[in-house]
């Protein structure tokens, strides 16, 4: 069994830098606006149907920038490489976020949002690719789930940051300060970067044997091992399986035309679409106006998204420290189960106690632990597997492309929900909804009958699950390659 080295680790939290720093963002609109001083310096009115409009545009082409992002991810890792397509990639979201934060009117923060959503895109393809390409079969869901619990506590780090920023006098720096502290993640990335070292499978991939082989060993390193038993092992399966692949065809056309890649793309991008079906971003992004519209007032909306992201990044933190040991189908299916009983409670709640002439108190606050039980098993069951499943479910020659169609439809799913978001919160409430909860019924049902168990297994011997050649290494021959070139790299 090849070792998850402390290097290991070290290297997933950096790249891991990729997902913080696409949910601090993603997120810090969010607080940007419950922050009256954005409303004051653009001369919005924070009621109007013109100002929903505003935010869902601003919100839409953000979304459209990731997806741009996400699928040029995809070609760029396979041609220059994993690490530095996610170098190039927080480049462009620092560059995007420190526009956004000097945006000095409204068609100057629409476009500038639109170039930070292509780096934070990227990033949010790339980061679950790498930590997956980089990991052990044992530990691939706790390594792979960093990109969720890194995510979501980038989320909460802009929550408590736009909670703060929330009592500056100056009003300007209330909204432009959470937005400018997301140029601090790119940045701490950047200079991450250089200790990367490149995902041993793309060199694989590339043909650069030597290379990969002094990267699997620096990372599944064992100090109990000494002569590398055990990465020798990993390292010839995966060397077999990836000169196989490597005669596969790619891209994304093969990706849409070969049988077995299709049903990878259809579990790899319904699980990404589905985890918006369940209305997970729409609370996320207007929970400021939902807590507002559920009596809070002041500061108080701001502080209840702080603990909600609390809560959802505590989760996450559960939910890769288990994914290894319940499967990623039982996670999911319990995931969406107890998401979809919270869409229950909230949908009554709000039809039956808020949304009335006189609002019920004691029905606001059920409604608000709806919420925050809904994050709860959204955070610990479905980000981090739904990531995992993505990720890890394609072969080398495809990985990065099929990565990046499932986020593609991530954020297409957000621009189809978010962007009438809070124009459907404010006039439609709590029927919005009932769309959600009837869309995870029929997510439940899918996962449950077409969704194989991938845990425990490497990335190579999944292809089995699709009917496809698993081809065995040979170690011995492998081991002495690698012993050969450690010799050549010695002699030098």
């Amino acid at each position: 069994m090849a070792k998850t080295s402390a290097y290991n680790v070290g290297i997933g939290m950096i790249v891991a830098l990729g997902s913080f720093n696409y949910g601090f963002g993603f997120a810090t609109f969010a607080t940007s606006i419950g922050q009256p001083g954005f409303y004051e310096y653009f001369a919005l009115d924070p009621k109007s149907s013109y100002t929903n409009s505003i935010l869902g545009a601003v919100n839409a082409l953000f979304f459209l920038g990731a997806c741009i992002g996400a699928l040029t991810s995809g070609p760029l890792s396979d041609h220059i490489g994993r690490k530095w397509t996610i170098f190039s990639a927080a480049a462009i979201a620092l560059v995007g976020g420190a526009l956004t934060a000097g945006s000095v009117h409204i068609a100057m923060l629409i476009v500038v949002r639109i170039l930070q959503g292509c780096g934070l895109g990227g990033l949010a393809t790339l980061t679950p690719v790498y930590l997956a390409e980089s990991s052990t079969k044992e530990k691939r869901g706790m390594l792979t789930g960093l990109h969720g619990f890194f995510l979501v506590f980038g989320y909460n780090t802009s929550a408590w940051v736009g909670y703060g920023c929330y009592f500056s006098k100056n009003l300007t720096f209330g909204w432009r300060g959470p937005i400018a502290f997301t140029c601090i993640p790119a940045l701490a990335l950047l200079i991450g970067c250089i200790w990367v070292p490149e995902s041993p499978r793309y060199l694989l991939m590339k043909d650069r044997s030597d290379e990969a082989w002094q990267n699997v060993q620096r990372l599944h390193r064992d100090p109990s091992d000494p002569d590398d038993t055990a990465a020798h092992e990993e390292f010839a399966a995966m060397r077999a399986q990836i000169a196989f692949e490597r005669t596969q065809p790619s891209g994304y056309w093969a990706i849409l035309t070969t049988k077995s890649y299709r049903k990878r793309a259809f579990l790899s991008c319904f699980v990404q679409l589905a985890s918006n079906n369940t209305g997970g971003l729409v609370i996320n992004y207007y929970s400021v106006i939902i807590y507002g519209d559920l009596g809070l007032t002041g500061s108080l909306p701001l502080l209840m998204y702080c603990i909600y992201t609390l809560i959802g990044a505590l989760g996450n933190l559960c939910g890769l420290l288990t994914v290894d040991k319940t499967g990623r189908r039982l996670a999911l299916l319990t995931g969406f189960t107890g998401c979809l009983l919270a869409l229950v409670i909230e949908i009554a709640m709000l039809g039956k106690y808020v949304a009335v002439p006189v609002p019920n108190i004691a029905g606001e606050k059920v409604a608000i632990f709806a919420i925050m039980f809904f994050v709860f098993f959204y955070g610990f069951f479905i980000d981090a597997a739904s990531f995992i499943y993505s990720s890890e479910i394609y072969p080398t020659n495809i990985r990065a492309r099929g990565m990046a169609m499932a986020t593609f439809t991530y954020f297409a799913a957000c621009i189809t929900y978010v962007t009438p978001g809070a124009t459907a919160v404010a006039n439609i409430g709590w029927r919005y909804f009932i769309v959600f909860a009837c869309l995870t019924v029929i997510t439940i049902v899918v996962i449950y009958f077409f969704y194989p168990e991938t845990n425990q297994k490497s990335l190579e011997e999944l292809a089995a699950h699709f009917g496809e050649t698993v081809v065995d290494g040979d170690f011995e021959k492998s081991s002495g390659l690698e012993k050969s070139a450690i010799e050549r790299r010695e002699i030098l």
